[in-house]
């Protein structure tokens, strides 16, 4: 466990310095680092991970309001460069992935390669995250954990008994992280910038997946330069979660391929 002074505030950071080979990950919504525990536990026990907790969420501080993916990827760098990570192949999902593209065109000598996750250019209409902010504002985490589960997984997942543990998690997520976030991701929206991407990109989604359906996770891939699309039969917006073994084996085979 590591800690990484921003100015505006701590953020939790988990390194484990292993080799050559670096990888950082960066979660979705309204989860925190452990979300890439499996994936990890399946990936070379060679590889150097960087994981952390984006403001608000999991054990990092909150963050004034009014920021945006810019100030989300810039956190992302500032980690590299407290770890001394010079470079790395950069994993996110949902917004992790919006975070993720935003490092690739703020910083293209840091990225290596890309893991895109259930993510896109931009992820849904304003006006839909302001219903979700007002929503978590009248309602509050607990209330709104019970509407997004089967947004995150597919059935199978909502039925075992794992699935319990998440919503846990995401009904004690702090709604002010939760919110601020929401409003980050509303005003995002890549997609007329993705031709400057030029780093390769593993572009994953899930098939049972609502809230990046296929179609959506499809165009991304279609308009990345140099990407490489898996649809993931079963699985819904966490393949991380959902399927890990599955998720890692991606990851491998597609890291090895860029290294040879």
């Amino acid at each position: 466990m590591k800690t990484l002074e921003c100015g505006w505030g701590a953020m939790h950071l988990s390194v484990a310095e292993r080799g050559r080979t670096s990888l950082v990950f960066v979660n979705s919504l309204g989860t925190d680092l452990r979300m890439w525990d499996s994936t990890l536990a399946n990936l070379p026990s060679d590889w150097t991970s960087l994981r952390m907790d984006k403001r608000g969420h999991g054990l990092s501080d909150n963050a004034p309001k009014g920021y945006g993916i810019p100030d989300l990827a810039t956190d992302v760098i500032s980690a590299l460069d407290h770890v001394g990570m010079g470079s790395a192949v950069i994993v996110g999902c949902s917004v992790g992935g919006l975070i993720a593209q935003q490092v690739a065109l703020m910083a293209p000598q840091r990225v290596d390669a890309l893991v895109l996750s259930n993510t896109a250019a931009v992820l849904g209409a304003p006006q839909s995250w302001q219903a979700r902010i007002d929503d978590v504002n009248q309602f509050g985490m607990a209330e709104m954990a019970e509407r997004i589960m089967p947004r995150w997984f597919a059935p199978k997942m909502l039925n075992h008994p794992e699935a319990a543990l998440w919503r846990t998690l995401l009904a004690r997520s702090d709604a002010q992280g939760y919110v601020a976030t929401c409003a980050a991701i509303a005003g995002t929206d890549l997609t007329d910038r993705l031709g400057e991407v030029s780093q390769p990109a593993l572009v994953v989604g899930g098939q049972d997946d609502l809230a990046t359906p296929p179609a959506v996770v499809e165009m991304l891939a279609h308009r990345l330069p140099c990407a490489e699309l898996v649809m993931l039969e079963g699985v819904g917006h966490l393949p991380a979660i959902e399927a890990p073994k599955a998720f890692s084996e991606l990851i491998v085979n597609f890291v090895e391929g860029i290294v040879r």
